[in-house]
C-alpha cells in the first residue's frame, strides 16, 4: 500500500524514542534504590519495618492461582532494560551539560519542523499522536520533549565535526531533489477485484455515496479500508509510488474521483483529498541541512559521539 512507504520514514525515530519511554516508566521505581522503610520499636527492643511482609507484597497481576508481585515486575524490568535506560539518562545528562557549555538551544520552531517531517507518513497530526500514545505510551508533551533532546544531541554532535564549504557545495549539488520545491498529494482509494465492481462503486459515488463509507465497506485493501481508504500524503515525484496512481491524481482537483486504475491487487478508484506545495528550501537552510547530514555521516551514527560525551563528563555508574 502506498501509505506504508511513507510510514517507513518514521521507523528509525520511533526506535529512538523507545528508550526514553522505558526511562520514564521504570527509572524512579526500578533504577533508584527503594527508600528505607520507617522503623518502629516493638516489644523486646526489636526494630520492625512498617512495610508489609513478603507474603503481603503488592500484587501486579494474577494468572489463575499464580500471583506476580510488584517486586518481581520491577526486578524483571531492571534486569531486561536497566542498563539501556540508565545509559539513556546518562546521555541526556551529558547532552545537557554540553549544550549549556556551548550555548546550544532547540527552538519550538525547530521542533515543529522536525515533527512535521515525521508526520508525513500519517493521515494527520491527530493520527500521529494517537499512534505515539498507543504504541509507545507517549503524550504530546512527551513526543516534543524527546524530539527536543534528540535535536540537541544532533546539534552538539554536528558542532564537533569539521565540515568544509567545499563539502557542503558538493552535497547540495548532488542532492538537488532534496531541497527542491515539492508537491504532495493527499489521496484515498478504494480497491476492488475487477472493473465491474469498480464501475458499480463509481456509479454509487456519482449518486452521492460517501467515498470513505464505500472504502470501508467494499475495499479489499484492509489496511486502508479502516480509515476510509486514506493513504496519507504522497510526494508527487516519489519514484517508489505507483506511477499510474500519481499521474491520475495529478489531473484531479481536490475532492474529485477517478478510476478504475489497474493496481497489483485489483482495480483502484482514487480521490484527491488535498494538494499542497512546499517552497524550495532557502539557501541558508540548505547549507545547514547539508552540514548536518555530512557531519552525522562522518560520525558514523550518534553512538560513538554519545560515548565521547560520557567520557568527557566522567560518567560513572554508581549502582550496578
Amino acid at each position: 500500500m502506498l501509505k506504508k512507504d511513507r510510514v517507513l520514514r518514521s521507523i528509525v525515530l520511533l526506535q529512538a524514542v523507545c528508550m526514553i519511554i522505558m526511562a520514564i516508566v521504570v527509572v524512579f521505581r526500578v533504577l533508584l534504590p527503594p527508600k528505607a522503610a520507617p522503623q518502629t520499636e516493638v516489644e523486646g527492643g526489636q526494630l520492625q519495618g512498617s512495610t508489609p511482609s513478603s507474603a503481603e507484597e503488592p500484587i501486579a497481576a494474577k494468572v489463575g492461582s499464580e500471583q506476580i508481585t510488584v517486586k518481581q515486575l520491577n526486578e524483571q524490568l531492571r534486569k531486561q532494560y536497566g542498563d539501556q535506560v540508565l545509559r539513556t539518562l546518562m546521555v541526556r545528562a551529558a547532552t545537557k551539560l554540553e549544550a549549556d557549555a556551548y550555548g546550544l538551544q532547540v527552538t519550538d520552531q525547530e521542533i515543529d519542523a522536525e515533527l512535521s517531517e515525521i508526520m508525513q507518513g500519517y493521515e494527520d497530526e491527530e493520527h500521529y499522536y494517537d499512534a505515539m500514545k498507543e504504541q509507545l505510551g507517549l503524550t504530546r508533551e512527551g513526543v516534543r520533549e524527546d524530539t527536543k533532546y534528540r535535536l540537541l544531541l544532533e546539534k552538539a554532535a554536528v558542532r564537533s565535526v569539521d565540515v568544509t564549504d567545499t563539502e557542503i557545495d558538493a552535497y547540495i549539488a548532488d542532492n538537488k531533489a532534496q531541497f527542491a520545491a515539492r508537491t504532495q498529494l493527499h489521496l484515498a482509494w478504494i480497491v476492488v477485484p475487477d472493473t465491474k465492481a469498480a464501475d458499480d462503486i463509481l456509479d454509487k459515488l456519482a449518486a452521492g455515496e460517501d467515498f470513505a463509507v464505500m472504502a470501508h465497506t467494499y475495499s479489499v485493501d484492509t489496511d486502508s479500508a479502516e480509515s476510509g481508504g486514506d493513504l496519507g500524503y504522497i510526494d508527487a515525484d516519489d519514484p517508489f509510488a505507483d506511477q499510474a496512481i500519481i499521474e491520475a491524481a495529478r489531473q484531479l482537483s481536490v475532492g474529485e474521483v477517478t478510476g478504475p486504475i489497474a493496481v497489483e491487487s485489483g482495480q483502484a478508484i482514487i480521490q484527491l483529498l488535498e494538494k499542497k506545495t512546499e517552497e524550495e528550501v532557502s539557501s541558508n537552510r540548505q547549507r545547514e541541512q547539508a552540514r548536518k547530514d555530512i557531519a552525522l555521516s562522518k560520525l558514523n551514527g550518534l553512538r560513538p559521539y554519545e560515548d565521547q560525551l560520557l567520557q568527557k563528563y566522567d560518567a560513572q555508574i554508581i549502582q550496578p
